[in-house]
């Protein structure tokens, strides 16, 4: 749910643009506002994990994603008819909040899975943890691309009060959430520490070269799902087309996911497995790539379906391999590494994506052309990695 405020209106470009009065680029400005609040919520996280545990975690995470999205539709409803700019800025504050909860829980995944499942059952419960992000982004982006419609962006109140509500919803609920019996705290622990704990897996050969597949496959998968909804207007589709293809890429990364750690948990064949999700990814998105041009919607939701599927199994094989390789050190500590760099990259990345993009000036990003080829040079270095 709160990755589904980073691309609320990544399908959606053009008229977000004009209902706010604002210069198209600033729409993709949301989502580097997400990755610059990351770092600082990462310590918040780190913070709150050693001195009152799991529980405060969540209740904090799920209040600042309840503050977020409050703000957000209020920025609509309030200051929109008073200037559209000056909401735009409300909408900025509101994405801010709520994205300062989002390490809170992406950074998390392998502390639950240690405090409340078995070993056999860890792996299956990293698939999902690393699933979670981009699957938000992209339901985010696909539910945008059904509700939001007309050239003011008609359907965006209603968009933003279901997220508050839903928010509402999820607060709620987790005020009824608990540590595990036996979970310890550390209340001695510092920044500092875990800071030495970062340095010291910095040092480690094969931990650097999973951080740096890793980083690549976060970086194309998010700068695809950012712009993708701006690519299929540029090749000819319309807005629902694009949500239709945004949800089939998030299907297939479910399928993916729970299918890499139902593997990882019966046969702990890690590094095998990391090499197998790792060539399909690029080789599917070879395929996309191949299949995005005009007039050809059934060639691009089938292949987008499989590259979602392959793009996203490889997640819950990095992180496995993560853990594993920097065990005895705790889990949270490498799977924040992990999602700090990863986003830290895409405040450069998405930025640079963007310029190579309009650098096409309307084209269709198909292959061949500059964006295609700029991906694919990132997804060949990732793949040549393992």
């Amino acid at each position: 749910l709160n990755q589904t405020l980073w691309l609320s209106f990544a399908a959606t470009p053009y008229a977000i643009a004009r209902r706010f009065d604002i210069d198209e680029r600033f729409v993709s400005s949301l989502a580097v506002l997400c990755n610059a609040v990351y770092v600082p919520g990462s310590w918040l996280c780190t913070w709150l994990l050693r001195s009152f545990g799991l529980a405060r975690v969540v209740k904090v995470a799920a209040g600042l994603q309840l503050a977020g999205s409050l703000l957000r539709w209020l920025a609509d409803l309030v200051l929109r008819p008073i200037s559209g700019p000056g909401a735009f800025l409300g909408l900025c504050l509101g994405q801010g909040v709520a994205a300062f909860g989002s390490p809170l829980i992406m950074n998390t995944p392998a502390v639950f899975a240690d405090a409340w499942f078995g070993k056999r059952e860890r792996e299956a419960v990293l698939a999902v943890g690393a699933l979670s992000p981009i699957f938000g982004q992209g339901l985010g982006s696909a539910i945008a691309g059904f509700v939001i419609h007309g050239d003011l962006a008609q359907g965006t109140q209603q968009l933003l009060l279901g997220q508050a509500l839903a928010s509402g919803a999820v607060a709620l609920w987790v005020v009824q959430f608990i540590d595990a019996p036996g979970a310890e705290r550390d209340e001695d622990d510092d920044t500092s520490r875990s800071s030495q704990q970062m340095l010291r897996l910095l040092c480690r050969p094969h931990f650097v070269l999973i951080l740096v597949i890793f980083n690549c496959g976060m970086a194309l998968a998010a700068s695809t799902l950012t712009f993708f909804g701006e690519i299929a207007e540029d090749c000819g589709y319309q807005t629902t087309e694009a949500g239709a293809a945004s949800g089939l890429f998030m299907i297939g990364g479910v399928l993916g996911s729970l299918a890499t750690g139902s593997v990882l948990g019966a046969f702990r064949a890690y590094r095998t497995v990391l090499r197998a999700t790792v060539l399909l990814a690029v080789s599917s998105g070879l395929l996309f790539l191949v299949m995005l041009r005009p007039e050809n919607l059934a060639g691009v939701l089938v292949s987008g379906s499989f590259f979602g599927m392959f793009m996203l199994s490889a997640l819950p094989a990095l992180l496995s391999n993560a853990v594993e390789e920097t065990f005895p050190t705790p889990p949270e500590i490498s799977t924040t590494l992990l999602f700090n760099s990863a986003i830290l990259l895409q405040v450069f990345f998405t930025p640079l994506s963007q310029i190579v993009l309009d650098g096409q000036q309307g084209a269709c990003a198909s292959w061949g052309s500059a964006y295609s080829m700029f991906n694919l040079y990132i997804g060949l270095f990732g793949c040549l990695l393992p």
